[in-house]
Parts: C-alpha cells; sequence; structure tokens
C-alpha cells in the first residue's frame, strides 16, 4: 500500500490560535444527573418538600411525602414551626416501635420498589437529620439493610433528647456489599418531626474543604468529569432552564443558601417518568457548581431564562402562544433580568458592597469565582427570543461590558423553515449587532452527518459572532423531536428525506456504539481546524442513571454503585488531552473516510487521526520539527457497532477502551498504518 503524504505547515507570519477554552461539559439534571447522580445523598425526597409533575393533568403535585414509607405508626406533612419558612417535615406518630424506610433512587421504571442506596463492605457512611423530639420519648436507630431485611452496614442508636430543632448525626460501617434501604427505627411514644435527612458515602468530593459545607458530591462521578480536562462547565440546562410551565423556569436564587432555605421544584424531565416523580431538591445548587468550577479550573457558563417556557414543548402542546412573562411586566424586570445581573454579582461582587456577594462569602466563599460568560436563554428562537434578548443583553453589558453573552440559534438550526427559527443567516447578522457574544448551536443527529459536518465551519465569517457548539451527540437524526406530529416536523423536502431514512433516536442497546463516537471524532478535527471561530464545544447529555431510560444516548453511565465510560466520553477525553495552542494547516489529499487535526505549542505537535472506515490507511505525515517519535493513545475496534455497557446492578463491561500506542520519527517523516473504526490522538514532542 502506497503511503499518503501530508505535509504540516507552521505558520509563524499568522498562526490561527486555537481556542483555549475549546472542550468543556455540558451538565443538565436528566437522566437522575443531580439527585440519584453527583448528589452524594443517596436519601430520595430528602425533606419532605417534594414537588413533583402529573403528565396525565399538566400541573405540578404537591406529594411531600413520597418515597418514604412507615410500618406501625403514622406519618404526615408538618408545616407548624418548621426547621425554615420554606421547608416542610415529616411528622412521625410513634406506635412503640415504627420504622420509617427510604428506598433511594432506582429510576421509577424497571427498578421501581427495589432498594438503590449502594452499600460496600468497609466503608463509612454519614447519616445526619434535622430532629425535634419536645414530644417523644424514646430511641432512635439507623441502619441499612437489604430487600430482605438483613443489615448491610452497622447501627447506630440514640436517646431522644434536646428541645426545638437540633442536628443528629451518626456513622455506620459497611458491613456487607449491595443495594440496601434506609431504615429509622424509632422505639417510644410520642410524636417526633424530622427533616433534611442525608446518608451518603463518608468519602465524598473534597471532604477535608471546609467550602464543601453544604451539597456534598458523589466521588467516582466526579473523577470522571476531571479526567475530561473540561476548560468550561455549562449548567443548569437544557430544557430545564426554560421550565415546561409557568412556575417551573429554573430560579438560581432557589438552589443558594443553607440546605434548608432552598426551595425544591419538579424537574421538567419529569415527562420521561411515568408517575412524574423527579423532584429537583437543589441540595447541589449554584454555590456547588461554582465551586465545582474552581475545582476543576473549569470556567463557569451558567445559562437562565429569559422568560419563555420551553417552546418546542409548547409547540407540542398545540398552543398558538408559548407561555412566557411579558417584556413589560414588572416581573420580567425582577424574575427574568434582575436574576442575570443578581447572578452576575454573586459570582464576581464584593461582599461589603452587594447582598448576593455577601450571600456568597457567608457560604464560604469571600473570593471571587471570575465568571466571564452567561447564556441567555436555551433554545429559544423568533422574534419573541430575540426582543428579550436585547433588553437582558443591554442590562449585562450597561453594567458588565466585558461579559461574554451566549445567544441561542434555535432548536435544530440546519433547517431555515423549521419551528419557525429564522435561520442561522438571520441568527448571526442579529448576533453582529453585539460585541461580545456567541452564537450557541445545537444539533443531534447521524454519525455520518457529523462526519460530513468536518468541514462545516471552514467558511464561518471571520469577522462576526463566535460559535458554541453547546450540545451534540451522534444519536440519531432529531431525537430530541421524535414525539412531534408530521405537520411540526421539518417542511423541506431534504429534511423530510433524511428523517425517513434514519428514523430518529437510536434504541439505547445501540446507543453510544464506536461509530457514533467516530462521527464526533471527524466531526471535532474540523472544530478544532476551525477553533479560531468555534470558541467552545460540549457534548449532551453527560450522564445517565442506567435502566431509567429518559435520553438513550449519555457520555456517562452509572448506577448506584458505579460508573461506565462511553466510546464517546474517551473520545472527548483523547481530544482534550492532545491539544496545543495554535492549529497547524497540511497540505494533501486525505484518503476517503480519514479525517485529521494537528495543533501545536512550544513543546510538542498534537496530531488526530480518525478512521470512520473499514480499510486500513497509511499515512505519512511530515512534521514541521525534529523528533524522535509519536506516542499517545488509540480508540479502535474492527466492529464500529461495540460499546461499553452497564447493567444497573454489578460492574462496567468495556469492550473498546484506549490503549497506548507509539511510532518512530525519521527524518522528520511519521509514518502509521490508520486501521478502520479507529481515533489516534498523538503528542510529538520536538526536539
Amino acid at each position: 500500500m502506497i503511503p499518503v503524504p501530508i505535509s504540516l505547515n507552521s505558520s509563524t507570519k499568522s498562526p490561527v490560535q486555537a481556542s483555549r477554552n475549546l472542550y468543556g461539559i455540558f451538565f443538565e439534571d436528566i437522566n437522575y444527573s443531580c439527585d440519584g447522580g453527583i448528589n452524594a445523598n443517596m436519601v430520595n425526597n430528602y425533606s419532605f418538600d417534594g414537588i413533583f409533575f402529573s403528565n396525565e393533568e399538566l400541573k405540578a403535585v404537591d406529594d411531600p411525602l413520597r418515597y418514604w414509607g412507615i410500618d406501625n405508626g403514622s406519618l404526615e406533612s408538618g408545616t407548624v414551626n418548621p426547621l425554615h419558612p420554606n421547608s416542610r417535615y415529616g411528622r412521625i406518630r410513634v406506635n412503640e416501635k415504627t420504622v420509617l424506610t427510604n428506598l433511594g433512587f432506582n429510576g421509577l421504571k424497571a427498578h421501581k420498589e427495589k432498594c438503590a442506596m449502594s452499600i460496600k463492605q468497609g466503608h463509612t457512611y454519614l447519616f445526619d437529620c434535622w430532629l425535634r423530639t419536645d414530644e417523644f420519648t424514646g430511641t432512635i436507630e439507623v441502619q441499612v439493610t437489604d430487600e430482605s431485611g438483613q443489615p448491610l452496614t452497622s447501627s447506630s442508636s440514640s436517646e431522644a433528647s434536646g428541645n426545638g430543632w437540633n442536628k443528629f448525626s451518626c456513622e455506620l460501617s459497611g458491613t456487607a456489599s449491595g443495594y440496601g434501604k434506609l431504615e429509622l427505627r424509632l422505639k417510644g411514644t410520642g410524636t417526633l418531626d424530622l427533616d433534611c435527612v442525608s446518608l451518603m458515602d463518608a468519602d465524598y468530593w473534597h471532604k477535608d474543604d471546609p467550602k464543601w459545607r453544604y451539597g456534598k458530591l458523589r466521588k467516582d462521578l466526579i473523577e470522571a468529569l476531571a479526567d475530561l480536562k473540561p476548560t468550561f462547565m455549562r449548567f443548569p440546562g437544557g430544557c430545564i432552564v426554560e421550565g415546561q410551565l409557568p412556575g417551573n423556569e429554573y430560579n438560581w436564587k432557589d438552589t443558594v443558601g443553607e440546605l434548608y432555605e432552598r426551595k425544591s421544584n419538579y424537574n421538567l424531565w419529569s415527562e420521561k417518568v411515568p408517575d412524574g416523580g423527579y423532584n429537583q431538591s437543589y441540595q447541589i445548587g449554584f454555590y456547588e457548581y461554582f465551586c465545582l468550577c474552581e475545582d476543576l479550573g473549569m470556567k463557569p457558563l451558567p445559562t437562565l431564562s429569559v422568560g419563555l417556557n420551553c417552546q418546542i414543548r409548547s409547540m407540542q402542546r398545540g398552543e398558538t402562544e408559548c407561555p412566557n412573562i411579558p417584556i413589560d411586566s414588572e416581573d420580567f424586570q425582577k424574575v427574568i433580568v434582575d436574576n442575570y445581573l443578581d447572578l452576575i454579582a454573586f459570582a464576581n461582587g464584593d461582599p461589603e458592597k452587594n447582598e448576593w456577594a455577601a450571600l456568597r462569602s457567608k457560604m464560604g466563599h469571600p473570593e471571587p469565582f471570575g465568571l466571564d460568560r452567561i447564556g441567555i436563554g436555551n433554545e429559544n428562537y423568533g422574534e419573541v427570543y430575540f426582543q428579550r434578548f436585547d433588553i437582558i443583553e443591554k442590562a449585562i453589558h450597561e453594567k458588565y461590558p466585558d461579559m461574554i453573552c451566549i445567544l441561542c440559534a434555535g432548536v435544530h438550526p440546519f433547517y431555515e423553515d423549521m419551528l419557525g427559527t429564522p435561520g442561522l443567516d438571520s441568527v448571526y447578522a442579529f448576533a453582529r449587532k453585539y460585541q461580545n457574544v456567541i452564537v450557541d448551536e445545537h444539533s443531534y443527529h447521524t454519525p455520518e452527518w457529523f462526519a460530513a459536518q468536518s468541514t462545516r465551519f471552514d467558511n464561518y465569517d471571520r469577522c462576526g459572532a463566535g460559535v458554541y457548539f453547546g450540545e451534540y451527540a451522534a444519536n440519531g437524526m432529531l431525537g430530541m423531536l421524535e414525539n412531534m406530529s408530521p405537520d411540526d416536523l421539518p417542511n423541506t423536502a431534504a429534511a423530510d428525506e433524511e428523517l425517513a431514512n434514519t428514523g430518529g433516536m437510536r434504541p439505547m442497546n445501540q446507543s453510544n456504539q464506536l461509530d457514533t463516537a467516530l462521527g464526533e471524532a471527524a466531526f471535532l478535527t474540523g472544530v478544532e481546524r476551525n477553533s479560531d471561530i468555534v470558541a467552545m464545544a460540549s457534548y449532551a447529555p453527560l450522564f445517565n442513571l442506567v435502566e431509567s431510560n429518559q435520553w438513550n444516548h449519555n457520555l456517562i453511565n452509572f448506577n448506584p454503585q458505579t460508573l461506565c465510560l462511553s466510546t464517546n466520553y474517551y473520545v472527548q477525553k483523547m481530544f482534550a488531552s492532545y491539544l496545543g495552542t495554535q492549529y497547524l494547516p497540511y497540505e494533501g489529499t486525505l484518503p476517503e473516510n480519514i479525517y485529521l487535526s494537528a495543533t501545536e505549542n512550544e513543546d510538542a505537535v498534537y496530531l488526530k487521526l480518525v478512521n470512520t472506515g473499514a480499510d486500513v490507511s497509511t499515512i505519512t505525515v511530515r512534521l514541521p520539527c525534529d523528533a524522535a517519535s509519536a506516542s499517545g493513545e488509540v480508540l479502535q475496534n474492527d466492529d464500529p457497532h461495540v460499546r461499553n455497557d452497564l447493567d444497573y446492578n454489578g460492574e462496567a463491561v468495556y469492550t473498546v477502551q484506549p490503549s497506548d500506542v507509539e511510532f518512530p520519527v525519521t527524518n522528520g517523516y511519521l509514518s502509521l498504518e490508520v486501521k478502520p473504526y479507529s481515533v489516534y490522538a498523538l503528542a510529538i514532542k520536538k526536539a
């Protein structure tokens, strides 16, 4: 086989600088990513404040006792003299021997009514709660048991004592491994009040850091994020920013302060749960978000509501107008515009001059978090959105002129007439009116589409707004619109044909296969080649509780005890780990199905090669520097349909993972056989 010659060329006159924030992460509370995921607390409806959603009646449901069970006693919702005005509590009437139970987060589908608290033998677990025992005489015992009632932990017992609300804490030791339920055994007589119940592994993320005094994070999931080397984190969404209906918009002010001060809400993704039982407790809120960004060296990219509930969902419901807060109303200024300004003050302000900055300092972080960018809405579109962007952008830039604002490009911006979206040309024309504005494009599509889009940004206007590719995954075409009526689907012939050919989102057992990661990798070579205009990119969604079946294509799957890294995760990690500060152009014609990008810094050249096809290609690369060898990683399998897998019980099964590779460099040339269905990420140290 004759090697294909490719030459990398350093440009000393006008080098193309690669974005320093190119690869980040997008965290949305979908698939139990937050409660049941990164939230270390395993107790479901921990504060007896549960607000859920009725999919039949399309309204919020107040159900403060849901997911708690009681035996030989009664449980009521208490409201008299609560721990905090926002807070209700559980009032337990004890009948000599009463047992209160909580199963944890089991996904409410295949494993509904099953125990979901993962206990590991030899681990230590922290239990705490707030108790009011003025009207109770007796003892309280805490233990975790399995489905058959066998103990998984030691037990801890204590006499009830104290007046008013008091914190009760104890430690439990894991005596066996398995999934269990929390049991609070009450022996005595009278009435006991209970609130803010927590059970977690004592080895949580940064457990010795005093700033982590409120919500705690599950360590293994955060370590997986750290390994991605993300440069930014978008939060909290995603569609939950917009909310399902009025009152469901994500309000960051409900997520800060003491845990018992935080005001919960139902999750928009309750629509994917049969009983609508997906609550946002906000134990992990904006303070924890900023702290995590600081820990991982990420820039925060918060995204807030523009006062429009989810436009795509309102259209699916057949509404002629999306529910919204009118821009000429007092609420729009107070609930929407002021939320942006107050969040920036919370993140960056002087505690001596601003109440929100003072709250940040009181919570344990006097220093500013360094927020320099903010998202204005999520997947919003049309004139109704542009009017709101105008008002919010003006308010932000009058006070913070250097703040980067992110402008939505709609739900699926690649079809001009789709859903009333004005099309990318008019979105960018609108964006160019402003300074410090970046356009947020999203796409969920086929692997083939992503590979073809590797040239997408080659001809973007370098004098206009930058690009943030904020959500993408090769999960099939228009997966997010799979439930739309035919009349609401794209009205262009090409789009209709493509949708018919692809059939929507892939089923769960075919998601995250190697071919999807290859398509995304091919696309990312084009992102790197154009990283002077593409400022940021983030895959979506990030996390998924397996067998909860809310979204089929996810970067990291997890169960209560462990996690599984997808093929797509490894592509993200490889691309972020091998990246220089400026792009290296190349000369030569690549073989079919081969994609290449190269960057460099003072120390090394970084080369990415992707083969989406079944044939081997031999390539010779002329390097712009002297070097002895190229070393790095390859992700490869002869079957493009393999995937890494994880069941609700048990350990991850890895079919494909990166392996280390090294190739010699001879007289400035690197020659290698690019294997079928492969991604190479190589570092070539300069001599």
